[in-house]
């Protein structure tokens, strides 16, 4: 899903008439020496189907990260067709398309309930009415287990608080340009414009909260340990940044920390497309287009998602992550 989604996103100005909304800037991860191994299996995964990908010599990412405190580093890889993408533009981008080919966007309307009949969704309630449909998908994130409560659907999913800083220095050499997954010191990093997006990874203790009811910006003590991770992997810029902003906002994760799609048994017309856990945009587009071709086809052809169904969970046939947690 990931190799299509970058083609698409390598073709979303064609498709779209949309510049500059992917950077394809190569993406890089570091570890430990102890991760080397499973970098090797991950390099190996991505040759077979395309992908380039190589181990990163600690002279190489002090070229490409100029001030990188490299202690500690025992393993790193790129992925030179990587990068990172407006997530704002890509969704207005693709809205747009939708709606030029006849699909109608209704914003502001609450979703309030799903009817079924003989086992098979008739329609869905909303704010302003009720809409006649044979096919409903639950793309709700962390508001997804409460829809599916709605039609007897129980979801494995927990949703966590995540935090992320943005940092400005006036000084725009100093701001790395590579998007870095840094599985040493739990953190990673991204350009964002003149800014950098900052935040911290897995394996941590998770922060459990209702989806309707947390808080949205970042707390001062999160602010001063992330930066304290930063001053020592990338002091030069760290030590000159400040924190012009903060937000924390939601992961609607399962057990395996991998999504659930398709439908389910004894509800014909629903279907699944929850459960991100931290990883969905990057894989956004080629879910549009495997979702579409379930409603259309009554099942996904471009790729077998058939281990992705939420009777996973039931069978104990749960997927597992490359690194940890969300590290898919």
């Amino acid at each position: 899903m990931a190799v299509r989604s970058v083609r698409i996103f390598e073709e979303f100005e064609e498709r779209t008439r949309r510049a500059n909304v992917f950077s394809q800037t190569g993406w890089i991860k570091i570890g430990s020496a102890e991760m080397k191994a499973e970098m090797e299996r991950n390099i190996e995964r991505h040759r077979a189907l395309g992908i380039e990908a190589d181990f990163l010599s600690i002279e190489d990412l002090q070229k490409m990260i100029p001030g990188i405190n490299p202690d500690g580093i025992g393993s790193a890889l790129i992925e030179y067709k990587g990068g990172h993408a407006d997530p704002t533009a890509t969704t207005e981008g693709l809205a747009e398309v939708a709606r030029s080919r006849g699909v109608e966007i209704v914003e502001g309307v609450a979703a309030t309930d799903l009817e079924a009949a003989g086992g098979r969704i008739t329609s869905v309630r909303t704010s302003e009415g009720t809409i006649s449909t044979p096919v409903a998908v639950n793309a709700a994130g962390p508001w997804s287990p409460e829809i599916a409560r709605w039609v007897g659907i129980d979801l494995p999913i927990e949703v966590t608080r995540e935090q992320d800083l943005i940092l400005e220095t006036d000084d725009a050499d100093l701001r790395p340009e590579y998007p870095v997954s840094n599985g040493l010191d739990r953190t990673y990093w991204r350009p964002d414009g003149r800014r950098l997006l900052a935040g911290d990874g897995h394996p941590k203790e998770n922060e459990y909260v209702d989806a309707n009811n947390y808080d949205s910006t970042h707390d001062a003590s999160y602010e001063l340990e992330l930066m304290a991770r930063l001053k020592h992997r990338i002091p030069r810029f760290a030590d000159n940044a400040r924190v012009v902003g903060g937000f924390a906002a939601l992961y609607d994760v399962t057990p395996d920390w991998h999504p659930i799609l398709g439908g389910v048994d004894g509800v014909d017309g629903y279907l699944n497309c929850v459960g991100w856990s931290g990883h969905g945009f990057k894989l956004g587009p080629a879910v549009g287009e495997l979702m579409a071709e379930v409603i259309v086809d009554g099942a996904a052809s471009s790729i077998d998602i058939s281990m992705l169904g939420l009777d996973r969970f039931a069978r104990g046939a749960l997927l597992s992550s490359s690194y940890a947690g969300n590290q898919a």
